[in-house]
């Protein structure tokens, strides 16, 4: 009686702790939609309390500016171009790490992984250096490769320990129908990977998608290139006064597509940092 008393005190500690982080953490995100049906002066007046008047004013005001939508496609170009090409990179590097020892193996990925250790904001002036220097500042292409080089080391991380679980017998009996070893890669490993790779993809989707410090930075001097988040910011203030209405309108347009894509996913993301971890 006593262990099944500790026991449910102990599930509904643990239910509790969930509560409040969720409340913490989600009531910025419910304020921010619940303020975006408001006027803006219904919005100055009482910033906390519920839309008296609902209104859909600003997210037409939001949707009539042309440059939105180009903001809207630079984000989804550069999203989708640089978790591609840094989903192929990491699950190769991945693979090679976890499966083909060579020299100065093991130096090389603490270098990759010693990546998560280096702040962004030091590498920002080399950056802008090496970038202007090759002519790609103020272009869109410009935040491929620091979006790319910057997700690599958690990218490896995640795959490499998911890789190692995979069973060697399996390689094995592949290699012993013939396979070679791009074979086994592409039609054994990635298959049975399925969860990690989505992992990768969604948490890189994400920052890819939220990023401003680095747009800021590369492509700031041409607004044709401005991703979502930086063209939100120039949309609220481009008036003398800060259009609380459509800022918040804009947020939401903004963070919906990439709560849809994660509450959708968020299954793969638990069994891939879980696999990860038993890893």
């Amino acid at each position: 009686m006593k262990k099944s008393l500790i026991f449910h005190l102990s599930i509904w500690w643990q239910y509790g702790i969930a509560l409040f982080f969720s409340l913490f953490f989600g009531f910025p995100l419910f304020w921010m939609v619940f303020s975006s049906f408001k006027s803006s002066r219904e919005l100055v007046g009482n910033m906390w309390a519920l839309p008296k008047h609902p209104t859909l004013d600003a997210y037409r005001s939001v949707l009539a500016i042309p440059e939105f939508k180009f903001y809207y496609l630079n984000s989804l170009i550069i999203t989708i171009a640089s978790v591609t090409l840094l989903t192929i990179v990491a699950t190769m590097a991945a693979y090679v790490f976890a499966r083909i020892p060579f020299p100065g193996c093991n130096v090389l990925l603490f270098t990759f992984l010693a990546g998560m250790m280096i702040p962004l904001h030091v590498t920002l002036i080399p950056l802008y250096t090496m970038l202007r220097q090759m002519g790609l500042l103020n272009k869109l292409i410009s935040l491929l490769f620091p979006y790319v080089g910057f997700g690599l080391p958690m990218s490896i991380y995640i795959l490499r320990g998911f890789f190692e679980k995979i069973p060697v017998e399996l390689e094995e009996a592949a290699r012993l129908d013939g396979a070679s070893t791009a074979r086994i890669f592409w039609s054994v490993i990635l298959p049975l990977s399925r969860p990690a790779v989505i992992t990768v993809m969604i948490l890189n989707v994400i920052g890819a998608w939220n990023e401003y410090l680095l747009a800021l930075t590369f492509v700031s001097g041409n607004n044709q290139a401005y991703t979502l988040p930086l063209g939100v910011y120039s949309i609220v203030t481009s008036v003398t006064t800060f259009q609380y209405d459509k800022a918040m309108s804009a947020l939401t347009l903004t963070a919906l597509p990439i709560l849809v894509f994660f509450f959708i996913m968020q299954r793969q993301i638990v069994k891939g940092l879980v696999a990860r971890a038993l890893g």
